[in-house]
């Protein structure tokens, strides 16, 4: 209500005026699609800028500093050979095809999604299917899928072609893109929980796809953008005839008051024959427990007019105490027929717990809804007052010829991800290379990545930004063939070196002189802990982790309470596999700016506050792998003493040698007490140190 509140007063407050006509959108730069300039490089597009800022660029960082950039950013890991001295080339092909690259890229992708292991909001019951869609993301990256086949699968898998069972699969997982928003499940008006779900979806489109904040038309015109009200309910039809599956629970159990959907079967035709009978058990087994709580509930009242009845007893003489211990009998009477109904009604739904049939596998998703719909116009967003009905389309400003408006007897979500991944939409290349540019230098060349609109930065290097795009799309849309390009680039391999006179004319590094010192993402400083001590499991977890932390009960499904807790979730697995629990995530993610997977989130913050140092000073986890660490130096028969000990400290955690001020010092202290004690509180110091938490 707030929400809608204050866009009501923002649309009648006369501070805002009327967005871009849709003849003025379409000249806005990010409107215009992207062209090359003829003979155009990476370097040639930064060098010619660098030459008109009389900048001189840095040069080439040293091999082992490259080396663990490259690592770090492409897979998330730490480098371990030094003695590895194959071409810079050959190092990004290798990683480029490491199953560590989907995990780590992989997981950029879920901040745009806004991934989450359960609902949030108001009854934070669990996404149990969700973390299929993470390993799709993760696969989908690893094998180097064409973006726009990503895109399409997880707007429309379901309505695409397929040939065979996997892919089939494969792109009903991809549609739990559609699924994974947090709801209102306490809502009890269907009419707003569907519009408000749709408009989380718009939001996530716009913003994650697109770069435009299409959402903020749900109430009146867009106060800035070219996007009528018009077009906001145009895409609502296309979402609005589609159902979010979501489900019931692990086994199909309701865990919401309202609302409730199943999930998408998976697997081949027998699979699909059980889903039917796997749900008209869950359904009997619902049903069956809901009456067993009614004749709970029932006992319950009969059982409080126990004691009245006995008082009455007891306070009353003649044929007023007789007719009140008839009525006390009575009431026993009714109790004991209770209990008996009770007790046969706890071992029937004992005994249908233990004998489920068989059942495929499920995972959240979308399809159609069975009654396709246009939406019509809410006006100023209430579902009680509504205008006109708008025929299901797509945005007007970005008009493409040959693009399909949405079919008759679908939602739309076909032709809805075809316009998005056009070759002529101006929107959709950009945003995404925008995006990995972001994560590979640090500062985007739009540096307002979630939205390419009026308000948006002007990129830095536009003629950069167009040829990425342009070459993304001309590569067949591969990622990694944009990563490699980009990694092999001279830009990206400068140094970290200050420049007096370039830092004077450009502090921010807009022009690219040199590479940016950069803080790891709290994933990234997580798995390097793990495996600077040794401890980190590098394979996929088999048990998904409500089996690896939370054995499920059924009852807690019904209550508002957490069903896990922070201090829970303990695991050696990459951080891409922990679960992330809306409300409850685990101590590290915050405080070392993880994304909140409330909304989508194309940059995560940076800040660098006294808890992160304190939580590296003093927290039990650390100080146990600072424990770990010095444990497998100590126990390392090939290392010879203290000084060959120290070298191979510093190769793990930051690729190179010590230096010999380093060395002299670090040899000194280890002399102030036991090996085990000095060595741990050594090994913290190096975790806790500004250079094991940056990308140089």
């Amino acid at each position: 209500m707030f929400h809608r509140l204050t866009l009501f007063l923002l649309a009648s407050s006369s501070v805002f005026g009327a967005g871009l006509s849709l003849d003025e959108g379409r000249k806005l730069w990010a409107m215009i699609p992207p062209q090359i300039v003829p003979g155009a490089s990476i370097d040639g597009l930064i060098d010619k800028q660098l030459a008109e800022k009389k900048l001189v660029p840095n040069a080439a960082a040293s091999r082992s500093a490259l080396v663990r950039r490259l690592y770090l950013d492409l897979t998330g890991l730490p480098p371990t050979d030094m003695a590895d001295k194959s071409d810079l080339a050959d190092v990004v092909d290798a990683l480029l095809k490491s199953p560590h690259f989907g995990e780590r890229w992989g997981r950029h992708w879920l901040d745009i999604a806004r991934y989450a292991d359960s609902n949030g909001r108001d009854r934070n019951v669990m996404n149990y299917h969700a973390w299929r869609y993470r390993d799709y993301v993760i696969a989908s990256l690893n094998a180097d899928k064409p973006y726009d086949v990503f895109i399409q699968e997880q707007i429309a898998g379901d309505l695409m072609p397929t040939q065979d069972t996997l892919q089939r699969n494969e792109r009903l997982t991809a549609t739990a893109f559609l699924a994974l928003g947090a709801k209102a499940f306490e809502e009890s008006k269907q009419d707003l929980f569907h519009m408000d779900v749709v408009d989380e979806q718009i939001e996530m489109i716009g913003r994650g796809v697109l770069g435009l904040s299409v959402a903020c038309a749900r109430c009146h015109d867009h106060k800035f953008d070219p996007i009528p009200t018009a077009d906001y309910y145009a895409i609502a039809g296309i979402l609005r005839s589609t159902q979010p599956l979501y489900g019931h629970g692990p086994r199909g159990i309701k865990a919401t008051m309202f609302h409730h959907t199943d999930f998408h079967p998976l697997g081949d035709e027998g699979a699909q024959k059980l889903a039917p009978a796997a749900l008209a058990y869950f359904t009997k087994l619902d049903a069956d427990i809901l009456t067993m709580q009614t004749a709970r509930s029932s006992r319950y009242g009969v059982w409080r007019r126990v004691n009245d009845a006995k008082r009455l007893v007891e306070s009353s003489s003649g044929e007023a105490k007789t007719k009140a211990e008839a009525d006390l009998k009575a009431i026993e009477a009714q109790i004991a027929d209770w209990d008996v109904k009770i007790k046969k009604l706890e071992a029937d739904v004992e005994a249908l717990k233990i004998t489920p049939p068989p059942q495929p596998a499920w995972t959240m998703g979308a399809r159609d809804r069975s009654e396709i719909m246009d939406c019509r116009i809410h006006i100023r967003g209430e579902t009680t007052t509504l205008g006109d009905t708008v025929p299901r389309g797509f945005l007007q400003v970005i008009s493409l010829p040959g693009v399909k408006p949405p079919a008759k007897t679908q939602s739309g979500r076909l032709e809805l991800a075809q316009w998005l991944t056009h070759r002529g939409n101006p929107l959709t290349a950009r945003v995404m290379v925008n995006r990995v540019w972001q994560k590979l230098f640090g500062r985007a060349l739009v540096t307002t990545p979630d939205d390419f609109g009026v308000n948006s930065a002007k990129p830095s290097h536009p003629e950069l930004l167009d040829y990425l795009a342009v070459r993304f799309m001309e590569q067949g849309w591969s990622v990694k063939k944009l990563i490699r390009e980009i990694v092999l680039s001279k830009a990206y391999q400068r140094s970290t070196d200050q420049s007096v006179k370039a830092t004077q004319s450009d502090p921010d590094n807009i022009w690219l002189w040199r590479m940016s010192p950069r803080p790891v993402e709290v994933e990234v400083l997580r798995d390097s802990i793990l495996a600077l001590s040794g401890q980190l499991d590098p394979y996929p977890p088999q048990k998904q982790f409500l089996e690896r932390f939370h054995p499920q009960k059924d009852a807690e499904l019904f209550t508002f309470t957490p069903f896990l807790t922070a201090d829970a979730i303990v695991d050696h697995h990459r951080s891409v596999y922990l679960p992330i629990v809306r409300g409850t995530l685990p101590e590290m993610f915050p405080l070392f700016n993880f994304a909140p997977p409330e909304r989508p989130m194309a940059q995560r913050e940076e800040s660098i506050v006294p808890a992160q140092s304190l939580f590296l000073m003093n927290n039990a986890w650390v100080l146990e792998q600072a424990r770990h660490t010095a444990t497998r130096l100590l126990s390392d028969t090939t290392i010879a003493d203290d000084s060959k000990r120290l070298d191979r400290l510093y190769e793990r955690a930051f690729f190179r040698a010590p230096t010999p001020a380093e060395q002299s010092r670090a040899l000194a202290y280890l002399k102030t007490s036991g090996p085990e004690t000095a060595w741990t509180s050594l090994c913290q110091t190096v975790i806790a140190s500004a250079e094991f938490r940056v990308v140089r």
